[in-house]
């Protein structure tokens, strides 16, 4: 077939519907776009609100720590008398010592008291290189304010400390009449330096927009102007006044500065030496933009200063927000960097077009696949007729499995409790030799005592034969009491509700392990402190761990000419603790995390179930089996069990 005779009427149907495509696309981009900026503008600006909220709660609590300072500094005896009096060296010096006092307990940067003549005549910082003593302050403002009888609020860098702070002053009065002013000076270093957001930068400015406090170093003592041409600023001046009084609280919020200072207000504020010989250059914003909020967004040129003098230019987009201060009379702002919002908006149109064009390829493919449906119909039915069938036939092979896995566990639940009760048997011949060696002597003596009454009886000698018969009667209970572990430790099953006396259990243990201790001429100190003490527990079980563990440490000891093996007790309001060490080699750590696992023995004989047994009857009984090495040598056990109150033995 030719090129001429393939089909095309495709290609114009694909046509509109290709460029409907686009267009869409476009509209969702115009949408998210602005969506997505309009909602993280307002994040932003939620998040700028709370944190500018924070800091002028923070910058006020600050501020209110010490405003009250200068009023009760004026009522005080020795500054007045100096006052009177300035020509004292004694009520100076009285003054000084004074004040360092008042200003190391409240905290605050320098307190100092001020003739009405503007003259300083006692300082905390009296003992510094620079002292205030002897200055002349009366332009500043929050004297004038004092001496005019009212309280002073203002803030400004140091003129002889050049440290920037917030003053606080109160007029001295006698008799109605101002005689001085004291003055007390608050560091607002802390409160700058504890901003921690890379995203958002504090400014704290005063009436002319002068910025005074500011997370960028390099910002301090710029201007930020607001609105340019706002008619308000005539008003903002005359709410302050010449000399940046504060605003009363009920007085009106006024705006910020609209334009840079004019350069009469430029030489009204070096003439105050608020500043210092600071150059007061404005910010380069080169772009204001109102939010349908009415905030503010701003677009400013900024250079850092570097080790190499300025880096170079960076043009960064902020959102302000500012509030006045009134009864500071200063404003703060936050400018909020919009790069996230930037990153936000990039991430937004990048996920929704993402989405979109696999929505749309969706489609694409949805009705490609809608031609062929009814080609495959067939074999997808038959597809998933044969995976329904292998699901059915793979859920009765899991069942099965389970139900094996279920009977598997059940079986090893029998087998584990059938190797205790083999391991009991086990130990039980242990405790059949023992006994045997301990049954051998009283029945030589039994034997003894038989013929000797004999003899006495044909002699006539009755008291003799009725001693015999007391000698046999307690080489009978002595007899009895050694076939009691034997009696104790062939049953079956354990009684938790049981209680054992660590005496009983001592001897039950000594009775087991006679013969093998006299065999190795091992030796076991036990001790001396053991009578009245009970521990909740059958004899048998109890006897059983022992056992193991006296044999497990017999065993590593052997080949020492005098094996020795030191148990020892400690006894709680609740638990009662058994350590039993042994002089061996002690036990290596990869032996250690394996210790009391089932079926794992270093040794060449042994199936490695005896610390495996004696861990479960520890945890059966409410205790617990430990096992590490002592620090002078050897491994050390420690058995740790409930304590039970003294009650009858039960039958």
């Amino acid at each position: 077939m030719s090129k001429d005779s393939l089909p095309t009427p495709s290609i114009p149907q694909r046509g509109p519907l290709l460029l409907l495509l686009l267009l869409g696309m476009a509209l969702l981009a115009f949408v998210l776009a602005t969506k997505a900026r309009e909602l993280g503008l307002e994040q932003t600006r939620l998040r700028a609100d709370a944190n500018l909220s924070r800091y002028i709660i923070n910058l006020q609590h600050q501020l209110d720590r010490h405003k009250d300072l200068p009023r009760l500094l004026a009522s005080q005896r020795q500054l007045i008398r100096l006052l009177q009096s300035p020509r004292d060296p004694a009520l100076v010096e009285d003054a000084n010592r004074y004040l360092a006092w008042v200003n190391h307990t409240m905290g605050a940067t320098d307190s100092y008291l001020i003739a009405a003549n503007g003259i300083t005549l006692a300082a905390s910082n009296w003992d510094q290189p620079r002292p205030f003593i002897g200055n002349d302050y009366s332009f500043r403002p929050y004297f004038q304010q004092a001496m005019e009888g009212g309280i002073g609020r203002y803030f400004a860098l140091g003129n002889t400390s050049k440290v920037r702070g917030y003053f606080f002053s109160h007029p001295v009065t006698v008799n109605g009449q101002i005689i001085g002013v004291t003055v007390v000076k608050v560091d607002l270093e802390d409160i700058e330096e504890g901003w921690n957001d890379p995203l958002q930068d504090i400014l704290v400015m005063d009436e002319d927009g002068v910025i005074f406090i500011s997370t960028r170093r390099h910002w301090r003592f710029r201007i930020l102007s607001h609105r340019q041409g706002d008619p308000r600023r005539a008003a903002a001046r005359r709410h302050y006044g010449n000399h940046a009084r504060p605003a009363t609280a009920g007085s009106q919020s006024a705006p910020m500065p609209s334009a840079a200072p004019s350069g009469a207000d430029l030489a009204r504020i070096r003439a105050s030496q608020r500043y210092g010989d600071a150059p007061l250059l404005p910010l380069d914003v080169i772009r204001r933009q109102d939010t349908p909020r009415g905030d503010l967004l701003l677009t400013l040129i900024d250079q850092t200063p570097g080790t190499d003098g300025l880096d170079p230019q960076q043009t960064g987009h902020y959102l302000l927000l500012s509030r006045l201060v009134p009864e500071a009379g200063m404003r703060v702002a936050v400018l909020a960097s919009l790069r996230p919002l930037e990153a936000a908006v990039f991430r937004t149109l990048a996920i929704g077009l993402t989405l979109y064009l696999a929505c749309a390829g969706l489609v694409l493919f949805l009705l490609a696949r809608h031609r062929l449906k009814k080609r495959y119909e067939a074999e997808l039915q038959q597809a998933h007729e044969k995976l329904e069938q292998r699901v059915r036939q793979r859920t009765r092979e899991l069942t099965d499995t389970n139900l094996r896995l279920q009977q598997e566990i059940e079986q090893h639940h029998q087998t584990q409790n059938q190797l205790i009760q083999t391991a009991k048997l086990a130990v039980l011949g242990q405790l059949s030799a023992g006994i045997n060696h301990e049954l051998s002597q009283p029945l030589t003596a039994l034997r003894h005592f038989a013929d000797n009454g004999r003899k006495l009886l044909e002699r006539g000698r009755h008291e003799a034969v009725a001693t015999n018969l007391q000698e046999i009667g307690a080489l009978a209970g002595r007899m009895a009491a050694i076939l009691q572990p034997l009696k104790e430790f062939a049953r079956q099953g354990g009684d938790n509700r049981r209680q054992t006396d660590l005496r009983r259990l001592r001897q039950g243990v000594m009775v087991i392990m006679g013969s093998q201790l006299e065999q190795q001429h091992a030796r076991i100190d036990w001790p001396k402190d053991m009578d009245g003490i009970r521990v909740q527990g059958d004899l048998g079980r109890l006897e059983q761990v022992l056992v193991n563990l006296i044999s497990n440490a017999l065993q590593a000891m052997a080949g020492q000419p005098e094996p020795r093996i030191d148990i020892g007790l400690g006894v709680g309001a609740t638990r009662v603790q058994l350590t039993l060490r042994d002089y061996g080699p002690g036990l290596p750590d990869a032996v250690l995390e394996h210790i009391f696992e089932p079926f794992y023995t270093t040794k060449s004989t042994g199936l490695g179930l005896g610390l495996s047994i004696s861990h479960r009857i520890a945890q059966s009984l409410d205790g617990e089996l430990a096992a590490r090495n002592h620090p002078a040598g050897g491994a050390l056990f420690t058995l740790t069990l409930n304590r039970a109150e003294p009650s009858p033995e039960p039958t």
